[in-house]
């Protein structure tokens, strides 16, 4: 019996049989019930009854009662504040307890709890602001390397500024992905259509497509609105869509899905990932598209962590179909 109702009924129960068991020995005490001259048992029962087990049970009666009510209501009260924090957790916001929520006892957790989210949240405003430095900072001799590729030969030229343009969109995804853990994200996030998103950024990378002999579509799925950063999960996607474009086989199409549901889907005709495989790459620490030919990055890793902070997740499309999907909650209707 690990809830508190249970331990007051276990409680009660063993107060019942001390209690009882002294009420008892003291009526056989003043009534001589063990002397040489007992009274009738049938006037023993009824002193018993009278002054033992009516009261007494009267008494448990209404103390237990009373104290279930008791328990009911902070029960109650828990509940309510457990789901205004699993509202909070949904997005992505600190949650305070306010002091009268609870009972006067439960003071010290509440404010042990109070003070943990105001430090994370602190904690989090600090690694955004970090986060955002770092790319401007990052952003400068970027810029600058790029404009001194100009004096080299165009043929040397070309992979150095693919490795450039790779690091600048790195960066970028670094930080959206700060601003996705922000704790102001759910004031700042709003209402995305897949379908909608998955054909703007089709429409953006369709030139890179052509231009590497591969065909890339858009689907429709019967897709569910989500709300985030539309910017955030446009990255997510944008960073799936290439990775497909370089691993599908020339000649090949990649399709773009959205839906089912808050879903979005990127299907090649490469050899996939299996979960396993993908879990590796998601790992901290990992590269997780090193591509044949030699862009590197963070690219899934971020995707997974931008997907996470929407309450979604990155999976495999495996055995199904051979690609990548990110799975949102669908927004609840207004």
């Amino acid at each position: 019996m690990n809830s508190i109702a249970g331990r007051l009924l276990r409680g009660l129960l063993i107060s019942s049989l001390v209690g009882g068991a002294v009420l008892t020995i003291m009526v056989i005490y003043e009534y001589g019930l063990l002397s040489a001259n007992p009274p009738p048992l049938w006037k023993t029962v009824r002193e018993i009854t009278e002054h033992v087990l009516v009261p007494f049970g009267v008494f448990l009666l209404l103390f237990g009662t009373g104290a279930l009510l008791v328990v009911r209501r902070v029960e109650g009260q828990l509940k309510g504040i457990a789901g205004d924090v699993r509202q909070a957790a949904q997005e992505l916001r600190s949650y305070q307890t306010p002091p009268d929520a609870l009972p006067r006892e439960l003071t010290p957790f509440t404010e042990a709890v109070n003070e943990l989210t105001s430090r994370l949240a602190a904690h989090a405003r600090r690694q955004e602001a970090f986060a955002a430095d770092a790319a401007h900072e990052l952003r400068t001799p970027l810029s600058i390397l790029a404009l001194s590729l100009d004096k080299l030969p165009a043929e040397d030229a070309a992979p150095l500024r693919a490795q450039i343009r790779a690091l600048s969109d790195m960066v970028d995804q670094l930080l959206l992905l700060a601003r996705s853990n922000a704790p102001d994200t759910a004031q700042r996030r709003s209402l995305i259509e897949p379908d909608a998103l998955a054909r703007r950024i089709v429409a953006e990378l369709a030139p890179a497509a052509i231009q590497a002999g591969r065909e890339l579509s858009v689907e429709s799925d019967n897709p569910a609105p989500f709300r985030g950063l539309e910017e955030a999960v446009a990255a997510s996607l944008r960073t799936l869509i290439v990775n497909a474009l370089r691993a599908a086989p020339e000649g090949s199409e990649v399709i773009v899905r959205a839906g089912p549901g808050a879903n979005l889907a990127v299907i090649d005709g490469g050899q996939g990932l299996t979960p396993d495989e993908l879990d590796k790459l998601k790992a901290r620490g990992i590269r997780a598209d090193r591509a044949p030919g030699g862009e590197a990055g963070l690219g899934l890793a971020i995707a997974d962590r931008i997907a996470d902070s929407h309450g979604g997740e990155l999976v495999t499309c495996q055995p199904a179909y051979s690609g990548l999907a990110l799975r949102f909650p669908a927004a609840r209707p207004a």
